[in-house]
């Protein structure tokens, strides 16, 4: 038996978990205060050690059962998608911010931390860096700047492949449009197991969302940040976590917002329109696979509701079936595919 421990460390959350082989023992999330979310990330960490380690105490046989860690991804350099080893290089760039700064990076940062104190081997799974675009799906129109791979790649991959086994193929033998739905939302298009297109999730490429403005004319977006006075940081905050439905409707509530619905002709039209967005770019991901598609995939949070889900299938059901995976398999996606690595059932890749 493989006894894992699970860590998932959000901006304001930690969510840990205990697995033995692919069963969740025991699974908490722990939310934050602001005194303590608002430091600086390097100083919660030990915050953040004491909350797994008390989780160890109380639901697990203790910490030398520990047989493996599996952490959340952080921001790294682009990598292919899979299970990598979290080695003394990856936790230099998780350490130092390299590639950007991001709470889930202190997954990998304690998790390498305790892996040196238990002597265990730690790994991170598709973090959201993950980048497998084919190329001309990189090219915009400005000499010098290609487009980024930044998205929700863990529960992306993860449905897809609970979509693969469901119909008894492999993940790498279909051909899936994933639209995770949550704060933000990325739409990709999965060919024979690599995501070969998909809008840049950290600054809101796309369709809008909850907390993200999606895609702006560029003119008329040069001239708002002129006009508000805002320097290239500041825009950055406001187009990726107060645009979008906090901006539009003053909450990035969906369920307030879907009770609303028939009752509010603004807010119908505006939940309306950023519907009609993401039927829109699932539509520009159709076109990759030339009318071989298996299936449309609705995940994350935002999927829990009927009402949008049916929305976008009426718009989109011509172009696939269209099935629903509501929430989120981050944690029984790394405890499994960990199993799978501990087992040597899969690659385990190394970062350099």
């Amino acid at each position: 038996m493989t006894n894992i421990l699970v860590i998932n460390l959000g901006s304001t959350s930690s969510k840990i978990a205990f697995y033995q082989d692919e069963n969740c023992i025991a699974i908490k999330t722990i939310h934050y205060d602001l005194n303590i979310s608002q430091k600086p990330l390097l100083d919660q960490e030990s915050y953040r050690i004491d909350a797994i380690k008390a989780f160890i105490q109380d639901h697990t046989p203790g910490m030398q059962s520990i047989d493996a860690i599996a952490c959340r991804g952080g921001l790294l350099k682009p990598i292919a998608g899979g299970t990598y080893t979290v080695n003394q290089k990856m936790y230099e760039d998780l350490r130092s911010f390299k590639y950007g700064v991001h709470a889930s990076n202190l997954s990998g940062i304690i998790g390498f931390k305790l892996g040196e104190i238990l002597n265990v081997p730690v790994f991170i799974v598709d973090p959201v860096v993950v980048d497998e675009l084919i190329d001309i799906a990189r090219i915009t129109g400005i000499k010098g700047i290609q487009r980024r791979s930044v998205f929700h790649a863990l529960n992306q991959k993860a449905v897809a492949r609970q979509y693969a086994r469901s119909i008894q193929k492999s993940y790498n033998k279909v051909n899936v449009i994933v639209v995770h739905m949550g704060g933000g939302i990325t739409i990709g298009a999965h060919l024979h197991g690599k995501v070969v297109d998909v809008n840049e999730g950290l600054y809101g490429e796309g369709p809008m969302s909850p907390e993200r403005a999606g895609t702006i004319p560029n003119d008329l977006l040069y001239q708002f940040g002129i006009e508000q006075g805002y320097t290239p940081e500041a825009l950055h905050h406001f187009i990726s976590k107060q645009a979008g439905l906090v901006d539009l409707c003053s909450t990035n509530n969906m369920q307030q917002l879907v009770k609303q619905y028939h009752d509010d002709k603004e807010i119908r039209l505006i939940l309306d329109a950023m519907i009609y967005q993401i039927a829109k770019v699932i539509g520009e991901r159709a076109v990759i696979f030339k009318g071989a598609i298996d299936q449309i995939i609705l995940t994350g949070g935002i999927a829990h509701s009927e009402l949008i889900t049916r929305k976008i299938q009426e718009y989109v059901e011509w172009i696939a079936p269209v099935s629903r995976y509501p929430g989120e398999l981050e944690m029984e996606a790394l405890a499994s595919q960990v199993y799978e690595a501990v087992n040597l059932r899969e690659e385990v890749k190394i970062y350099s």
